[in-house]
């Protein structure tokens, strides 16, 4: 071994050192019982260190140097200046030596005229780990059952980590293209998947089912590894309505094309879609737009050319390739409560500013029926076949469904605009087949306004489009449809989200098997594995 330090001894110290090491030796030799000692496996490493004259007492322990695989241990007491220990009291030690390179060893330096010169030599013992100083056999065995018996020291939790936003926004994307098999699961689901050489598992906690007009939540718990330490953060995901976006299209019809239209809030169609250019007309999409294609859209010009800005027609961006997102065979389950009326005809329904709803036959003048809507939600429902024609004023919280068609006849309004504080009218128009703009003979000339949230399974139609302009259909709310018409050159299009869509729904509209992250603790945070 080599000298913890090189400085200049005297020669006086010289022969002194040799002498004790000759000694070292022959008691060694003694004390093995005749083995004999290398450097791999020695029976006994030995250190020596010049004496406490020249190193402070408390800087002893330091030379005990254990072996790499070794637990570290608290220094060893500082070894009294006393002479070496006689053959029969000397102990071997059991661990390996460290290993030393080959080296030349370093000319030892002179000692300053600060320093004293050394006196003698002194030897230092390095005890392993496993060897105990001699002690009483019963006190060994009562410390040792101690030992065994004292609880595990659990170590300090690390501080917090910062779940980076390209993090946050990876597990998003992650989720939400695993979920919908979660739609009306009510027991915890687990999924583990590997992303950058780490494995991620997520155990997801339903919240309960939602009400008539909530939405569905899931608990979501996310836990991975990272340098040694267990990782957890927690995150909340709600599924959506199919109300949650501005437009929606299921199918993209190729002959239709987009062309002077507005339309704010999100905006998702399950296939590429066609812009129509003429002049510098364009549409506009003020809200996040999704496709679930490997193309966005197929541009279409009236002279073949014309630069399309997307970043003016795109401004909240536009991002392809997402989830496809499936529409249910069936939009509405059948309400069971008093708060409903069934029609098992063709029937005319008005809404009126009151609070109630009056209905006829479409085949007859007979006089109105007429019932009081109530605070509560209330549902419009037509049996098979049966088609329902709309318009008026709603004060309420109504659900109109027909399996067939539902005809719109004329505007469809709030008694409260919904843009104020507190507004509480809502109205859903669902059916698994079309919804229709009547003709211009009964929705009459100039802008025709919806205020609704609307799902037509097959398809969203306006009759007549090819008439002469009328001006502009307003929807306010949400229009999703299987696949759609052209409504112009009678009717420009704007579609303005109905902000309060994004937590509520009509009663009973339908919803999506489309999870989405909504809220995170933005942190990791460390378990303790015991």
């Amino acid at each position: 071994m080599r000298p913890l330090h090189a400085k200049q001894p005297s020669r006086a110290a010289l022969l002194s050192v040799c002498g004790h090491g000759v000694l070292l030796a022959l008691l060694t030799f003694v004390g093995t019982g005749g083995r004999s000692i290398s450097n791999e496996g020695s029976f006994i490493d030995a250190v020596i260190v010049p004496s406490a004259a020249e190193v402070p007492a408390a800087s002893l322990s330091d030379a005990v140097i254990a072996p790499e695989t070794e637990t570290p241990r608290a220094p060893a007491p500082a070894v009294p200046q006393t002479p070496p220990p006689r053959a029969s009291e000397q102990r071997v030690a059991s661990a390996p030596a460290p290993t030393v390179e080959p080296d030349e060893p370093a000319p030892p330096s002179a000692p300053t005229e600060s320093e004293p010169p050394p006196a003698t030599a002194t030897v230092v013992e390095v005890v392993p780990e496993s060897t105990e100083p001699a002690q009483d056999p019963e006190d060994a065995a009562g410390r040792t059952e101690a030992a065994d018996t004292a609880p595990a020291v659990a170590p300090a939790a690390s501080p917090r980590r910062t779940l980076e936003p390209q993090e946050q926004d990876a597990l998003r994307r992650r989720l939400s293209s695993w979920t919908g098999s979660l739609a009306g699961n009510a027991t915890p689901t687990t999924m583990t998947w590997r992303e950058n050489g780490a494995e991620y598992t997520a155990v997801f906690h339903p919240l309960g089912t939602a009400d008539v007009m909530g939405m569905e939540q899931l608990a979501v718990e996310v836990t991975t590894e990272r340098d040694g330490e267990r990782l957890v953060t927690d995150l909340r995901m709600t599924r959506l309505a199919f109300s949650n976006f501005g437009q929606f299209v299921n199918r993209w019809d190729p002959a239709v094309g987009l062309y002077d239209d507005v339309i704010d809030g999100r905006f998702h169609s399950n296939t590429s879609f066609v812009v129509h250019r003429a002049g510098k007309k364009a549409p506009v999409f003020n809200g996040r737009v999704t496709v679930a294609d490997v193309r966005d859209l197929t541009t279409v010009s009236d002279n073949g050319t014309g630069y399309l800005n997307r970043r003016k027609m795109f401004p909240a961006g536009i991002e392809t390739r997402v989830r496809r997102i499936a529409l249910p065979e069936r939009a509405f389950a059948s309400a069971s409560t008093s708060q409903s009326q069934r029609f098992e005809r063709d029937t005319v329904l008005t809404f009126h500013a009151d609070g109630s709803v009056a209905w006829r036959a479409l085949d007859t003048v007979a006089d109105e029926s007429r019932r009081v809507l109530g605070d509560e939600p209330f549902y419009l429902i037509a049996a098979d076949d049966v088609a329902l024609h709309v318009q008026g004023t709603v004060d309420g919280k109504v659900l109109v469904y027909s399996p067939r068609r539902i005809v719109i006849t004329g505007d469809l309004l709030y008694a409260d605009d919904p843009r104020a504080p507190h507004a509480d009218d809502y109205l859903g128009l669902v059916t698994e087949g079309a919804v229709e703009i009547a003709e211009p003979a009964l929705t009459g000339p100039g802008d025709l306004e919806v205020y609704a949230s609307i799902y037509a399974g097959r398809r969203f139609v306006v009759r007549e489009f090819r008439s002469r302009r009328s001006g502009v259909l307003r929807i306010y709310g949400s229009l999703t449809a299987g696949t759609l018409t052209a409504s112009e050159p009678r009717y420009g299009t704007h579609i303005e989200f109905d902000d309060r869509l994004t937590t509520m729904r009509a009663p009973g509209f339908p919803l999506s098997d489309r999870y989405e992250l909504d809220s995170s603790s933005g942190e990791w945070r460390t378990v303790t594995v015991q």
